[in-house]
């Protein structure tokens, strides 16, 4: 009888011990969801169009409807989603719009986008009010900081010398306002317009600017994808400026515009940043920064 007690001791103490293993393992597995990991060494994950993206209706990780992504924050120079723009609207939280780090979606497939976090985290998060929603406002480091902070996101962008919530980044836009933008040569030369970014949201990268060069250029039915910063922004801020001219625009890797699938194969992305000159961000297992920049430099205070 001793000996039977024992064992059901013993078998019981096994499954409780089972029972906690799991319990820490899928606690483990909430902390490392939720943190920023490096897009590197993994080729390119889901890439969608930046239009496709924006109007999705977003949903909490407990399953429920927390409003629609209104909008994506992007710094050109980076290659980097800042932040994307939550649109509660009068049935979501308070009716808000707020500011949330890429790394807290977890999915972006499909018709919604999905996030790490139950709805109620969203009630204190930074809101993205009239008084950010200005060109002077979206490059500021402190803002985009506090985002990152609530979320318990890594400021990917903080060097050795440099605080993460000092300076402001140089060519940050809207993505609906970098869509449609003119993109010109430095001898001020029409290349056409930003037809669409290519997005990967939960890594928080633009992977490409898609140009539609002018008709002027004469080449062909044929979008061509550009490293995000291959494109500089003009002093006036009007417009992108780019190195190119027609003739290396036209030896430039391209695709028929129907071909949008092609976009998310790395080797197709390598050829592009290869004849660019730009270091691919999926590519290396390191910590990347800006290409061909100094990272001290780049978030200074102007």
């Amino acid at each position: 009888m001793k000996k039977q007690n024992l064992l059901l001791h013993l078998a019981a103490s096994s499954i409780a011990l089972v029972g906690f293993v799991a319990y820490v393992g899928a606690a483990e597995k909430v902390v490392s969801e939720i943190q920023t990991t490096e897009t590197s060494g993994k080729g390119l994950g889901y890439l969608e169009r930046a239009n496709k993206v924006i109007g999705k209706a977003v949903y909490s990780s407990d399953n429920q409807k927390v409003g629609k992504l209104e909008n994506l924050v992007v710094d050109l120079e980076s290659g980097r989603i800042l932040y994307a723009v939550i649109g509660a609207g009068p049935l979501g939280i308070g009716g808000h719009d707020y500011a949330v780090a890429p790394g807290v979606f977890s999915d972006a497939r499909g018709d919604n986008v999905r996030l790490k976090i139950e709805k109620g985290k969203l009630t204190a998060a930074p809101q993205f009010s009239s008084n950010v929603d200005k060109p002077e406002q979206l490059a500021q480091a402190n803002f985009v900081n506090q985002v990152y902070q609530y979320f318990g996101q890594t400021a990917w962008w903080q060097g050795n010398n440099t605080s993460a919530d000092a300076g402001s980044f140089r060519n940050v836009h809207k993505a609906n306002d970098v869509i449609g933008m003119k993109v010109k040569n430095v001898a001020n030369e029409d290349l056409g317009k930003i037809e669409n970014l290519m997005v990967e949201l939960p890594a928080g990268r633009v992977a490409y600017a898609i140009l539609n060069p002018d008709s002027d250029l004469k080449l062909g039915n044929n979008y061509y994808a550009l490293p995000p910063n291959a494109l500089t922004l003009s002093s006036d801020q009007k417009y992108l400026v780019s190195d190119l001219n027609r003739d290396k625009l036209a030896a430039a890797p391209h695709f028929a515009r129907e071909q949008w699938q092609d976009l998310s194969d790395p080797a197709y992305g390598s050829k592009v940043y290869q004849y660019y000159g730009k270091q691919p961000y999926f590519e290396s297992g390191t910590k990347l920064q800006p290409t061909g920049r100094d990272s001290e430099k780049i978030y200074r205070n102007k």
